[in-house]
């Protein structure tokens, strides 16, 4: 199973836009089985191979900031057939539905923390609810998106923010498959039981400025 997850920072709705094609062209070359993607638009799509849930798209104005046509937070992609679909806590931020995987059943969490970085009302308001909303799931879990925290490298937001929220890992028994990623928000959440027996590997794609200010993180589990 291959997992990719990638803050792709607001692409517009413009097919024949050189980052538009990038983006697709490079994901449809890594060719994962689950797709998290943030920061996105409904003109990111991969066809009928993918089933998928999106975030509602984002008014013209929303948290004093201004959007485009087609735009939303939370994407996921999937070549397994979602089972169920779960409400979260926030429609425009949030996403989450379960899908039925050679590994068992795997719900999907697709967030992002904090729509404008790890230090405002936001941010704490996001985590808050997103650790209420991950903790009422049952089952396997991915929990992937852009967290605004960086788990190695320079400590962001700050180090308590940090501990707290290894801590409501390890409460939960949930493993951050990208805690080694150096100054990486981007991050592939699952429960201790799911990988049990079985290997993963993870490492990141950089990617070019002008394209996004994050780069792409996968995960593959054997």
């Amino acid at each position: 199973m291959k997992i990719i997850s990638w803050n792709i920072e607001r692409p517009k709705i413009d097919k024949k836009l050189a980052k538009n094609k990038f983006i697709i062209e490079q994901i449809n070359l890594l060719n994962p089985d689950i797709i998290f993607l943030t920061e996105t638009n409904c003109v990111i799509d991969f066809g009928t191979e993918y089933y998928s849930i999106k975030s509602e798209e984002l008014p013209k104005f929303h948290n004093n900031q201004d959007y485009h046509q087609g735009e939303n937070r939370v994407t996921i992609f999937s070549k397994y057939k979602f089972e169920s679909i779960y409400e979260t806590y926030d429609k425009f931020t949030s996403v989450c539905g379960k899908v039925k995987t050679e590994f068992g059943e795997l719900n999907l969490y697709g967030s992002i923390i904090g729509s404008f970085g790890g230090k405002d009302i936001h941010f704490k308001n996001d985590l808050k609810n997103q650790k209420i909303d991950i903790a009422k799931l049952n089952g396997n879990i991915c929990y992937s998106g852009d967290f605004n925290i960086s788990f190695s490298g320079f400590p962001y937001p700050d180090k308590l923010t940090i501990n707290e929220t290894n801590k409501f890992f390890r409460e939960n028994s949930l493993v951050n498959l990208t805690s080694q990623n150096e100054n990486c928000a981007i991050h592939i959440i699952v429960n201790e039981a799911f990988i049990i027996g079985k290997k993963t590997e993870t490492k990141m794609i950089l990617i070019e400025r002008k394209i996004s200010d994050h780069n792409l993180v996968i995960t593959e589990i054997v």
